[in-house]
Protein backbone atom coordinates (compact mmCIF):
# COMPACT_ATOMS: atom_id res chain seq x y z
CA UNK A 1 0.00 0.00 0.00
CA UNK A 2 0.94 3.30 -0.95
CA UNK A 3 2.56 6.01 1.96
CA UNK A 4 0.92 9.17 1.77
CA UNK A 5 1.31 12.06 4.46
CA UNK A 6 -2.83 12.54 5.25
CA UNK A 7 -2.86 16.18 6.66
CA UNK A 8 -0.20 16.93 3.63
CA UNK A 9 -3.00 15.56 1.03
CA UNK A 10 -5.60 16.80 3.14
CA UNK A 11 -4.27 20.39 3.04
CA UNK A 12 -3.56 19.96 -0.93
CA UNK A 13 -7.34 19.11 -1.90
CA UNK A 14 -8.91 22.03 0.45
CA UNK A 15 -6.29 24.62 -1.67
CA UNK A 16 -8.03 23.19 -4.74
CA UNK A 17 -11.49 23.58 -3.66
CA UNK A 18 -10.75 27.33 -2.42
CA UNK A 19 -9.58 27.86 -6.08
CA UNK A 20 -13.44 27.43 -7.21
CA UNK A 21 -15.49 29.84 -6.77
CA UNK A 22 -19.67 29.76 -5.68
CA UNK A 23 -21.87 30.58 -8.83
CA UNK A 24 -23.61 33.31 -6.47
CA UNK A 25 -21.32 34.42 -4.11
CA UNK A 26 -17.59 36.05 -4.84
CA UNK A 27 -16.10 33.31 -1.93
CA UNK A 28 -14.95 29.90 -3.03
CA UNK A 29 -16.57 26.94 -2.01
CA UNK A 30 -14.84 26.13 1.01
CA UNK A 31 -14.82 29.52 2.94
CA UNK A 32 -18.27 29.56 1.98
CA UNK A 33 -18.80 26.69 4.26
CA UNK A 34 -20.25 24.31 1.94
CA UNK A 35 -17.48 21.32 2.14
CA UNK A 36 -18.84 19.58 5.19
CA UNK A 37 -16.45 16.42 5.32
CA UNK A 38 -13.07 15.43 3.61
CA UNK A 39 -12.31 12.02 3.85
CA UNK A 40 -9.31 10.40 2.35
CA UNK A 41 -9.01 6.52 2.05
CA UNK A 42 -5.90 4.43 0.33
CA UNK A 43 -6.68 1.12 -0.53
CA UNK A 44 -4.85 -0.77 -3.02
CA UNK A 45 -2.17 1.64 -4.25
CA UNK A 46 -5.19 4.22 -5.02
CA UNK A 47 -5.61 7.26 -3.01
CA UNK A 48 -9.47 8.36 -2.79
CA UNK A 49 -11.34 11.47 -1.72
CA UNK A 50 -14.61 11.40 -1.00
CA UNK A 51 -16.08 14.97 -0.23
CA UNK A 52 -19.41 15.58 1.45
CA UNK A 53 -20.98 19.20 0.81
CA UNK A 54 -24.09 21.02 0.50
CA UNK A 55 -25.36 23.89 -1.35
CA UNK A 56 -26.77 27.54 -0.13
CA UNK A 57 -30.20 26.79 -1.45
CA UNK A 58 -31.24 22.89 -1.60
CA UNK A 59 -33.32 23.99 -4.65
CA UNK A 60 -30.16 24.84 -6.82
CA UNK A 61 -29.63 22.69 -9.78
CA UNK A 62 -25.52 23.34 -10.52
CA UNK A 63 -24.54 20.26 -8.17
CA UNK A 64 -23.70 19.00 -11.52
CA UNK A 65 -21.38 21.72 -12.64
CA UNK A 66 -19.90 21.70 -9.38
CA UNK A 67 -19.25 18.08 -9.18
CA UNK A 68 -17.50 17.90 -12.28
CA UNK A 69 -14.87 20.46 -11.57
CA UNK A 70 -14.37 19.77 -7.81
CA UNK A 71 -13.68 16.15 -9.40
CA UNK A 72 -11.64 17.44 -11.89
CA UNK A 73 -9.24 20.07 -9.80
CA UNK A 74 -8.95 16.91 -6.61
CA UNK A 75 -7.84 14.58 -9.27
CA UNK A 76 -5.41 16.86 -10.71
CA UNK A 77 -3.81 16.01 -7.30
CA UNK A 78 -0.42 13.86 -7.49
CA UNK A 79 -1.57 10.66 -5.98
CA UNK A 80 -5.49 11.49 -6.03
CA UNK A 81 -6.71 8.51 -8.51
CA UNK A 82 -10.47 8.94 -7.24
CA UNK A 83 -12.59 11.60 -6.21
CA UNK A 84 -16.33 11.39 -4.84
CA UNK A 85 -18.84 13.90 -4.31
CA UNK A 86 -21.75 13.71 -2.20
CA UNK A 87 -24.21 16.63 -1.84
CA UNK A 88 -26.13 16.12 1.88
CA UNK A 89 -28.71 18.77 3.02
CA UNK A 90 -28.34 18.08 6.50
CA UNK A 91 -27.53 19.79 8.26
CA UNK A 92 -29.10 22.75 6.73
CA UNK A 93 -26.35 25.56 5.38
CA UNK A 94 -26.58 28.58 7.67
CA UNK A 95 -24.47 31.97 6.96
CA UNK A 96 -22.50 30.92 10.45
CA UNK A 97 -20.73 28.49 8.43
CA UNK A 98 -18.60 30.90 6.35
CA UNK A 99 -15.13 31.23 7.41
CA UNK A 100 -12.98 34.65 8.78
CA UNK A 101 -11.76 34.62 5.46
CA UNK A 102 -14.58 34.11 3.39
CA UNK A 103 -16.67 36.91 5.51
CA UNK A 104 -13.57 39.12 4.45
CA UNK A 105 -13.66 38.23 0.95
CA UNK A 106 -17.58 38.69 1.35
CA UNK A 107 -17.02 42.44 2.85
CA UNK A 108 -14.05 43.29 0.16
CA UNK A 109 -16.93 42.34 -2.86
CA UNK A 110 -18.79 45.23 -1.55
CA UNK A 111 -16.63 47.82 -1.48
Amino acid sequence: MKTFNKEELEQKVIDKLKTINDLELPINIYDLGLIYNIDIKNSTDNIEVNINMTVINSRCNSTKSFTDLIIQEVQSIDDVHICNVKFVFSPKWELTMISEDGLQLLRNSKS
